[in-house]
């Protein structure tokens, strides 16, 4: 292999991803209206990793000199102690951001303090609308946007940074001004993060009750330009959740790939997104997968067909002939050490 090849191509350089997002569970303690993932009554839930087998792919990853690894689920907080073991040892290993998402039921003082003492040191917390009207509706459940605020209050006053994820519907699309008003004043150290609604997993048979029109997704966006360009302190990022599914099939030169997820089953998928499974940690480990090419994934033609299914929002829950959809159908599982995936017979 050339110098010119090793500078064009990252994947054959990098000891691994930049950045993990790992499902450490798919059990959870609400039923939110808008769960891409179905958390809570999902297959997964049911065949989840266990603690050893977690630890080992701690142990496999933390070497890799990640940028960031992030507890996701599910409500991660009902694997805390896990979490806890888990992100001791990533500090210990050199991984110098460790995050986590939650729900914040369980989220208290105690229970912050021990994430920090053991290196997770962001921790993104949902608030769904200025009130608890709007947010307790889309989470199904009274009580959890009290639980929210208060969450948000004891990370700031803790000393922990937080971030805060709005998730757009057609009942709170209008209370995004009044939300980045709240988060200003408690003065949170993070960014309050907007995307479009999936229409995946419980989102996916609750569209008809949920969903934003076109014209209040303009609505938002402009609202969202206007109290950016006031300068304030806490800046909202919006986000495509489809943008690299584009991206990746469509560039003219190949580009590694720097953010991987790992289900809580330990499937490891090329998107979040879509219905394709390349491997689980149960038949090898983390690095024989990257070492295999997992950073040059979308090099091969299946992840690129099935992509080419989404290009838009509305077309992730589209029912497609051959192709399934994420959470709702059973998965393409194709093993990339063991299959090939530039073979398109392996979609049958």
């Amino acid at each position: 292999m050339s110098t010119t090849d090793i500078l064009l191509d990252p994947a054959n350089i990098l000891k691994g991803p930049h950045q993990i997002a790992f499902d450490i569970t798919n059990k959870c303690n609400l039923r939110c209206l808008h769960c891409y993932n179905n958390s809570g009554d999902n297959i997964v839930s049911t065949n989840e990793l266990s603690d050893s087998e977690v630890m080992d792919f701690i142990e496999d990853v933390g070497k890799m000199e990640l940028f960031n690894f992030c507890f996701c689920g599910g409500e991660t907080l009902l694997r805390k102690d896990l979490i806890c073991k888990a992100s001791s040892r990533l500090k210990s290993l050199g991984v110098a951001n460790i995050s986590m998402v939650t729900n914040a039921l369980l989220l208290n003082e105690r229970t912050i303090m021990q994430l920090k003492e053991n290196g997770v040191n962001r921790i993104q917390v949902s608030l769904d609308g200025s009130k608890a009207d709007s947010h307790d509706r889309l989470r199904n459940k009274k009580g959890v946007f009290d639980k929210a605020i208060l969450a948000i209050n004891l990370l700031k006053k803790l000393d922990v940074k937080c971030s805060v994820a709005f998730t757009p519907t057609c009942f709170n699309v209008d209370e995004i001004e009044e939300v980045h008003s709240i988060l200003s004043k408690i003065g949170i150290d993070g960014e309050l993060r907007v995307q479009p609604l999936m229409l995946l997993g419980r989102a996916d048979g609750n569209e008809s009750s949920i969903n934003v029109s076109k014209m209040q997704y303009r609505q938002l966006v402009k609202e969202i330009n206007r109290i950016n360009n006031q300068n304030t302190s806490l800046e909202i990022k919006w986000g495509d959740p489809i943008d690299h599914l584009i991206r990746f099939r469509t560039t003219s030169s190949s580009q590694c790939v720097n953010h991987c997820n790992v289900r809580a089953n330990g499937d490891i998928v090329v998107s979040a997104y879509l219905p394709l499974v390349v491997g689980n940690l149960r038949n090898h480990s983390f690095s024989e997968y990257w070492n295999s090419g997992l950073g040059k994934v979308w090099e091969n033609k299946i992840p690129s067909v099935i992509a080419k299914t989404i290009v838009c929002i509305e077309d992730m829950n589209k029912r497609n002939d051959g192709i399934p959809t994420v959470w709702r159908d059973k998965d393409i599982y194709i093993d990339m050490i063991d299959k090939d995936l530039n073979d398109i017979s392996n979609l049958k």
